[in-house]
């Protein structure tokens, strides 16, 4: 059993960890104690001393309680009139140089500074001292300095150094000329996350996106999911007047550049608002009954003409559950066709859910030792990133890390195996576990893997066969192993999971007899038993005249890939369902205008397998609708049975339909060994050497650089270099 020790606080009694302090004692007992430099996320520091209490028999008559441990018996006194005295002397002192200029600072209505001032009732202060002024810098991206307001507290030098590993902020000068700031007074150079601007208590780090936007007051609020990767980290949309104005950490946890700026992506001008058709070679527009008869006629001649098998589907990750579950259900039970994938398959690790499961992130640190076989772990899924940094810094555990250039990870290492691939470090690292040898660090490598009672191992973003098997039988030699596979895409686990793809119905049911005609009675419909087409299958099909007609949701194989515009051009009928005209819809017959994710409900599945809520934080814009509703009216219209009013009633049926998610509540997890797939030797990736080989690089920072939706971000667009390598 734990050890705890009692502790009373303003006459609460409770037990808490031996290594608690006072201040988290003081939060078990519901007792709140003001902090400035103190956070959850951070180490302890004790710079403000706001927090100081009264501990009966201590030497000192104030004690910190953020940095002094507790003792079994100690008792505290959080708010005598000696206390008050003190904290609104420390107040005072910081308001003696504070810019009194709340009525044009962003932070005002959420400044801790602010709060505490009229908690303690202040009057005129007691220093008499002219203010010390330092000019502000505006020359950073997205972030604003405005270093006179800074009250000295470091959290966002700890932020910057303690859970990001980046360290751009510091201490600079001495006595009362210090200030936090970058080198040389330069403006930032980092990953741009805005942890700092969330974490600074006071209006010292503000965001030009939101400047002079609205006050926390006049603010709604609805909890939404970040759709740039596939860790889904939870925000909380902001809105004045039913419009974003900014996008925080729904659970104060963290978010990456493109999670908190980019969402801008959705009021871009390139938005699509009305229905295209073309007419004489041109998009032009339409209304949704010319649109929507136009997909009808043209499905159904190709369909009588040349068979359902001839039509194909290829679905989004960008689309919630609901959408995904309706979009196969449409090509299944209404085109006839189980002609349905996703292209961003071709982007995960080969074995993803079969043999790569993912655990849970936050569990990370949990591990004794963390192998990274992708050092550009960060760039592709920052949260996981972040993890990885917290277990070292913060829990002290060790990284080995397989990493072919340099990035922060490489100064948290423990050892470094710089390789140009990951099979290449796995050709060594294999061998030295099993029977030892190899180079200095590669046996020192083996060594903390081996005396390791459980290790965390991060799959590559994309795995060869090789690799795959090189590292089922690394993870052979290693105990108590959770894998944590990359992935890029935001809904991804939820697109399989509801089945968009060819060899399985929803929940990993294999396509055969047996479920189809189980399908079909849930369904109301006929089923065809035919396999269906992959999406390079359904590539390879419009090359020689097999597949003649295709319905996209949500994707731009065109703005991947330049090479695939030839062969979309060969197809009889293209329909694309999108957010922008992007380059794949340039190319199409209808074109049907989508909602962003930020206009839409409904739910979406991480990485890890959890299931998470969208909240809609604005109104559709224009003609624009849900990809569920555009589905559904066009089943109808093709003589499909789908009735639904909300996503709601979707997700309703997939709990019916689905039984990994019969029970699965919001927020939760469905475990790995109720897959059919789970110790199956089943591979969901695709792989191929010649389509979407290589990425779109939109800036040089794969951070920064994620397609569609950013590269239509003005707030990210100003985070780097623009460059078109393919």
């Amino acid at each position: 059993m734990e050890n705890t020790v009692t502790v009373t606080i303003d006459g609460i009694t409770v037990k808490v960890k031996p290594t608690a302090t006072i201040l988290e004692a003081a939060k078990a007992a519901g007792v709140r104690i003001p902090v400035l430099c103190a956070d959850d996320k951070l180490h302890p520091y004790g710079s403000c001393r706001i927090c100081i209490v009264e501990v009966e028999k201590s030497p000192r008559k104030f004690t910190p309680s953020c940095t002094t441990p507790v003792n079994d018996n100690m008792s505290v006194k959080t708010m005598t009139p000696d206390l008050a005295e003190a904290r609104k002397r420390i107040l005072e002192l910081l308001l003696n140089n504070h810019p009194l200029d709340c009525p044009i600072c962003d932070k005002a209505g959420s400044c801790q500074l602010q709060d505490l001032v009229h908690e303690y009732g202040l009057g005129p202060s007691k220093f008499s001292e002219k203010k010390r002024t330092v000019a502000p810098s505006y020359h950073s991206s997205v972030v604003d300095r405005e270093v006179s307001r800074c009250v000295l507290c470091g959290k966002c030098v700890r932020v910057c150094r303690e859970q990001n590993a980046v360290g751009e902020l510091a201490f600079t000068r001495r006595g009362d000329k210090s200030k936090v700031s970058t080198d040389f007074d330069q403006p930032l150079d980092c990953e741009f996350c805005g942890e700092c601007i969330e974490i600074c208590p006071v209006g010292a780090l503000t965001s030009k996106q939101f400047k002079f936007k609205g006050r926390t007051w006049n603010l709604e609020r609805s909890t939404s999911v970040c759709n740039y990767c596939g860790c889904g980290c939870r925000t909380s949309f902001e809105t004045r007047l039913g419009r974003i104005v900014r996008v925080k950490s729904a659970e104060k946890n963290y978010l990456c550049s493109k999670g908190r700026f980019g969402w801008d992506a959705v009021h871009h001008h390139d938005r699509l608002t009305t229905p295209l058709v073309r007419v004489s070679g041109e998009l032009v527009p339409a209304t949704w009954d010319e649109a929507l008869a136009m997909v009808v006629t043209n499905l159904n001649v190709i369909k009588n003409k040349k068979g359902a098998g001839s039509i194909g589907g290829l679905g989004s990750v960008r689309t919630t559950n609901e959408e995904s579950y309706l979009f196969q259900k449409f090509m299944r039970s209404v085109v006839g066709t189980n002609n349905v994938d996703l292209l961003a398959r071709l982007k995960v690790p080969k074995g993803l859910n079969t043999e790569f499961f993912s655990g849970e992130l936050s569990k990370i640190s949990e591990h004794d030792a963390v192998l990274v076989l992708d050092g550009e772990v960060g760039e592709f899924n920052p949260l996981m990133g972040i993890e990885i940094v917290r277990a070292v810094n913060r829990k002290y555990k060790k990284l080995v890390l397989v990493n072919s250039g340099f990035n922060k990870f490489n100064r948290l290492a423990s050892t470094v195996l710089e390789y140009l691939t990951p099979e290449a470090a796995l050709a060594d690292l294999v061998p030295a576990l099993k029977a030892g040898g190899g180079s200095d660090r590669v046996r020192e490598a083996a060594a903390i893997l081996k005396d390791a009672s459980s290790v965390a191992v991060i799959i590559p973003a994309r795995t060869t066969a090789g690799e795959f098997y090189q590292i089922k039988e690394l993870l052979s030699y290693l105990k108590g192993v959770t894998t944590y596979p990359i992935v890029r895409r935001s809904n991804f686990q939820g697109a399989l999971d509801m089945g968009v793809i060819p060899g399985y119905y929803p929940g990993y049911e294999k396509a055969g007899t047996d479920a189809t005609n189980r399908l079909a009675g849930v369904w109301n419909a006929i089923l065809s038993e035919t396999p269906g087409l992959n999406a390079l299958e359904m590539l390879a099909g419009i090359k020689t005249g097999k597949v003649s007609a295709l319905y996209i949701m949500g994707d731009d194989p065109v703005g991947s890939d330049k090479g695939l515009k030839d062969i979309l051009n060969k197809l009889e009928f293209l329909v694309v369902q999108d957010i922008f005209l992007t380059e794949t819809a340039k190319l199409a017959d209808v074109v049907l205008p989508a909602c962003s994710w930020a206009e839409k409900s409904g739910t979406v599945t991480s990485l890890e397998r959890r299931l998470q809520q969208l909240s809609r934080a604005e109104e559709p814009l224009g003609e624009s609708k849900p990809d569920w509703d555009i589905i559904q009216t066009l089943a109808k219209k093709m003589g499909g049975s789908m009735h639904y009013g909300t996503p709601a009633d979707i997700l309703k049926e997939i709990r019916s339909t689905v039984p990994l998610y019969a029970d699965l509540t919001v927020g939760g997890i469905w475990p790995r060994e109720r897959s059919p797939l789970a110790g199956a030797d089943d591979d969901l990736s695709l792989w191929s050497d010649t389509v979407m080989k290589n990425e779109v690089i939109t800036s040089d920072r794969l951070l920064f650089s994620s397609g569609t939706m950013i590269g239509r971000s003005g707030e990210i667009s100003t985070l780097c270099r623009t460059k078109a390598e393919v």
